[in-house]
């Protein structure tokens, strides 16, 4: 091997290295870095508007610097006026009705356990005892699964407790890293691009560009759903009549960030509300429900973010459930955006490098490839 080849893969070593060290240290310092994840959701959700605001502006090719950052302040007042807007709105109650929430869970939860009584009661006064000793079977080992799910995710949190101080410390700093990144976003793509070798660089272009605009249109879809499920629920909530029907539409939201798992979570969340509360409503629950999720399923979904994800929901389910199993309730939410951004870099790097050996064989005299002898 030549001088020259030696080096070169001395150095793609090296940023191999540094990656997998890069790596190494932000797996282990991750509960700390939460708020830059989040961080980095809002640079995703505002980077559309900055680029809009700075088009907007008359100087923007005299003076880009300039122009960058009076558009990056122009989104912050943006969106501290539209939170502002809706904290007058929907804080106060918001706040009323989690207190009243957070004090009647006691009581629903004895409602509920009463209910239950009764049913186990006429179960055992009605079903024999060999059919109740293989139901009973079955449920205590599903009762297993779930607790031991359940101990994972304590586990997780309360590992995140250790990172407390770095957590705070990065919630102070990330509106300032976010700025940052608004403003020299290009600049730090250029440095990273430069780490690599020149024959690299284009591939690793095309792969930036293939999981920032998945993942920025996965979250940006799943955050629109979020939202319209969230006023959806909380709408027919109010319609039917429930308690905190605010708070039950902030629940749903926030689970429909988990794909598959959340509705059903949702579900069954305001069902246990129900039926402590009005066992007469739980019939107009499971309706309002089942139109919500038809107008998700086959209008929403579709639109969204359906080009985006392009999987079977039986694969979606199994994906959950692996990303649960993994990482907790934090591998259900980003397991599939995930596993959609591996899906189309493989994509890519399969058809590049197919396109590299079509164009290392040899030609024709017709000028077409001549095929490659697969028995030799």
């Amino acid at each position: 091997m030549s001088q020259a080849a030696t080096k070169r893969w001395l150095r793609r070593g090296l940023v191999l290295l540094a990656l997998v060290t890069v790596f190494w240290v932000l797996w282990t310092v991750r509960g700390a870095l939460v708020p830059f994840f989040i961080g980095a959701i809002l640079v995703y959700l505002l980077a559309p508007l900055v680029t809009l605001y700075e088009r907007l502006l008359p100087f923007h090719r005299r003076m880009p610097g300039l122009a960058r950052t009076v558009a990056i302040l122009a989104t912050y007042l943006t969106a501290a006026a539209v939170l502002a807007g809706i904290g007058l709105l929907l804080v106060p109650p918001l706040i009323r009705q989690t207190t009243e929430f957070v004090q009647a869970t006691p009581g629903y939860w004895q409602t509920i356990n009463e209910q239950v009584n009764d049913l186990l009661t006429q179960y055992e006064a009605n079903v024999p005892a060999t059919i109740r000793t293989q139901i009973e079977s079955a449920l205590g080992n599903l009762w297993s699964m779930a607790l031991q799910g359940v101990q994972r995710a304590m586990r997780l949190t309360f590992g995140a407790v250790t990172a407390a101080i770095g957590f705070f410390s990065a919630l102070v700093l990330v509106p300032f890293w976010m700025y940052y990144v608004l403003k020299d976003s290009e600049r730090a793509l250029q440095w990273f691009y430069g780490l690599w070798p020149a024959d690299w660089r284009d591939d690793v272009r095309a792969l930036v560009k293939i999981v920032d605009r998945t993942l920025a249109a996965y979250i940006r879809g799943q955050l629109f759903l979020g939202l319209v499920i969230g006023v959806a629920v909380g709408v027919a909530m109010w319609a039917i009549g429930m308690t905190q029907p605010i708070v039950l539409g902030l629940i749903a939201g926030v689970l429909e960030l988990v794909p598959i798992l959340g509705p059903i979570l949702t579900f069954i969340v305001i069902a246990l509300v129900a039926l402590a509360t009005d066992p007469g409503k739980l019939l107009w629950v499971g309706l309002a429900f089942i139109v919500i999720q038809q107008l998700e399923n086959n209008l929403l979904v579709p639109r969204v973010h359906g080009y985006v994800v392009d999987m079977n929901p039986a694969v979606v389910m199994v994906l959950v459930v692996t990303g649960g199993a993994l990482w907790g309730l934090p591998g259900m939410v980003v397991m599939v955006p995930l596993a959609a951004v591996v899906r189309d870099a493989f994509r890519y790097l399969y058809r590049r490098w197919s396109d590299l050996d079509a164009a290392a064989q040899p030609a024709s005299p017709s000028g077409d490839a001549l095929p490659v002898d697969t028995d030799s």
